[in-house]
Parts: structure tokens; C-alpha cells; sequence
């Protein structure tokens, strides 16, 4: 674990004072709803060490008003923390605990439910998808992303979009069958340029951009063994001004892992050490443990200088687990 991934001190802090607001607010879902959505904005630059303590405090809440609310407002409640927590298994996804991130899913999925919110339903198992893709468990990711487009609820048009996409990975790493990973990233191009045209998309579809299924469409090519075609469209796609500060460097982790696979050591190096770099500012181990990937794939090449002081690099940055002093997941009833 690395000695850059802790809780977010003051900085999460500054959010958490403000949460017995939630109680007196005359509008406390929506009060919620906007902590969840300040979260996230914060996320995406600073990491989830900024935001992780916050939103625990924010599922806290909502199970507060849960159990004191009126009856009326349950579903409501019921579908802002199922979209809390599927947040929250996000941030412990990024912070690199998938057994939590795993179990604040499985949370989210039983509150969707509850409030019969089936395209939250299907919007979730889109995330563990994504959460097998981390463990790269081809079979698992495969078949979830064929469940989330044959399920019975109706997802805006970008999430099916990620979700045929996510169905085209999974392709890639079980059978590496180019037919069908073209057949399904086509799929994926249609669907969100269809997306463009409806009304009202759902925030579970805003972060869906064509930027994101260009590089998902890299990683694909390169899950196949397409590792050329995966750096062309790396190298042409991958601008910091499209990507929040811990996904492009996330995407920088994974380019740097192409290039090794290209027999590239010295730029790869350079670039997992600008992913590194990413890395330590926002937090982010599921960063840290791509460069980590990548470190393994240059072993051939441990005498050149490049790939030795990346090597150190991830060596200094690591520390036990024991020394991040996480917030453990609560194990509510």
C-alpha cells in the first residue's frame, strides 16, 4: 500500500462539520443529494482520502433519517443511499480495498431494490463490472455487462453504452475474439452518439463522454493483444483537459503498460513515473497498482536506468496497510 493513500484530514474536515445540517434542513434528501454531487467534484482532483470520511458520515445520515424519517420519504431516502453507497464502494475501489468496495456494492444493490429502482439496479451491476475488470476477471466483467443490457429496466443510453463497451473488454480478456470486440464497441459508438440526442440523461450517465470510450476502446485492443493499435489511440486520445487529474493519470498507468508490452522500456518508464507522480497527489492505489503492473512487464528490462528508478519509485511509495489507517466499512444490519 502506499504511503500516499491516508484519510484526508482537514480537507475532509471542511465537509464533515456540516452534516448535522442534513436533520434541520427543510429539504435534507436534496441537502444529501448536493453532498453526494460536492463529493464527487472533489474526488476527482483530490482523491478519496478527501471525500471517503465525508461520505460515511453522509451514509450515516441517510440511515438516521432512515429509521426517524416519515414513511412517505423512505424511497426517496432508499435511492439516495443506494447511490451513496455505490459512490462510496467507488472511493474504496479507487483506494484500492476491493473487498470493501465489493461489499458497499452489494450494499447499494439492496437498497436500489428496496426503493424499486430498477435502473439503479442495473446501473450497479454495471459498477461491478468494473470492479472485475480491477481483478481482471474476464468471465466475471463479461457476464455482468451482458445482465446490465438484458435486464428488465430501461438505462439511459450512455450507461448501455459503457455497458456494451465493459461487454467488449470482457471479450478481450476471456477469448480475445476481435469479431466480437468490434462488434461491440460499434455498438458502444452508436449508442452514445444516440445519447447526444435524448432528454433528460440521468446523473448515474453524465461522466459518459466519447473521450472515455476512446481509451476503453484502448484498453479493449490491448486486453486482445492489439497492443499497437491500443498506444495509437492512447497517444491521439489522452489529453489532461479531457479527464479529471486521477483518471488521466490512471490512463497514463495503463498507456505506460502498453508500451512495455511494445518492448518500449525507457518511455514506459517515463510514463508510469508521471502516472506515480498522478498518483501520489490524488490517492489513488487503483493508479499506484497499474504502474505496479507495469514495473513487472519491464522486468527484462531491470539494468536500464529508467526502469530501475521507476522500480524504486513504487518501492519508497509502499508502505503496509496497516500504516493508511482507513475507515473500515461498517457492517450495518
Amino acid at each position: 500500500m502506499p504511503s500516499f493513500v491516508g484519510v484526508g484530514g482537514a480537507r475532509a474536515a471542511a465537509f464533515d462539520g456540516d452534516l448535522p445540517i442534513a436533520s434541520r434542513s427543510s429539504d435534507p434528501a436534496g441537502y444529501l443529494r448536493d453532498q453526494i454531487r460536492a463529493c464527487a467534484g472533489v474526488d476527482g482532483a483530490q482523491g478519496p482520502a478527501a471525500v471517503l470520511p465525508t461520505m460515511l458520515g453522509t451514509v450515516s445520515a441517510i440511515e438516521d433519517a432512515l429509521r426517524r424519517g416519515p414513511l412517505g420519504h423512505r424511497r426517496e431516502l432508499l435511492g439516495l443511499g443506494a447511490r451513496a453507497a455505490e459512490f462510496v464502494g467507488w472511493l474504496y475501489r479507487d483506494a484500492g480495498l476491493l473487498p470493501a468496495a465489493s461489499y458497499w456494492q452489494d450494499r447499494a444493490e439492496q437498497w436500489a431494490q428496496e426503493a424499486g429502482d430498477l435502473p439503479l439496479q442495473g446501473y450497479i451491476l454495471l459498477k461491478k463490472s468494473q470492479l472485475a475488470w480491477d481483478e481482471r476477471d474476464g468471465a466475471r466483467m463479461l457476464t455482468l455487462a451482458q445482465a446490465v443490457q438484458d435486464g428488465p429496466w430501461t438505462l439511459p443510453a450512455s450507461v448501455r453504452s459503457e455497458a456494451a463497451q465493459q461487454e467488449a473488454r470482457g471479450h478481450a480478456l476471456t477469448t480475445r475474439d476481435l469479431a466480437a470486440v468490434d462488434r461491440k464497441l460499434n455498438e458502444a459508438r452508436d449508442l452514445l452518439a444516440a445519447s447526444v440526442r435524448e432528454h433528460g440523461e440521468q446523473d448515474m450517465s453524465l461522466h459518459y463522454s466519447p473521450a472515455l470510450l476512446m481509451l476503453q476502446t484502448a484498453l479493449c485492443y490491448a486486453a486482445a493483444g492489439q497492443s499497437d493499435r491500443a498506444l495509437a489511440i492512447f497517444q491521439r486520445e489522452l489529453r489532461p483537459a479531457a479527464f479529471s487529474l486521477r483518471d488521466y493519470g490512471y490512463f497514463r498507468a495503463l498507456m505506460a503498460g502498453v508500451l512495455a508490452d511494445l518492448g518500449e522500456p525507457d518511455e514506459a518508464a517515463v510514463v508510469g513515473a508521471q502516472a506515480l507522480s498522478i498518483a501520489r497527489i490524488t490517492g489513488s492505489l487503483r493508479t499506484w497498482t497499474e504502474v505496479s503492473r507495469t514495473v513487472h512487464a519491464l522486468t527484462p528490462w531491470l539494468a536500464r536506468p529508467s526502469v530501475r528508478d521507476l522500480k524504486d519509485a513504487m518501492v519508497t511509495a509502499a508502505l503496509p496497510l496497516a500504516g493508511a489507517h482507513w475507515p473500515s466499512p461498517p457492517l450495518f444490519g
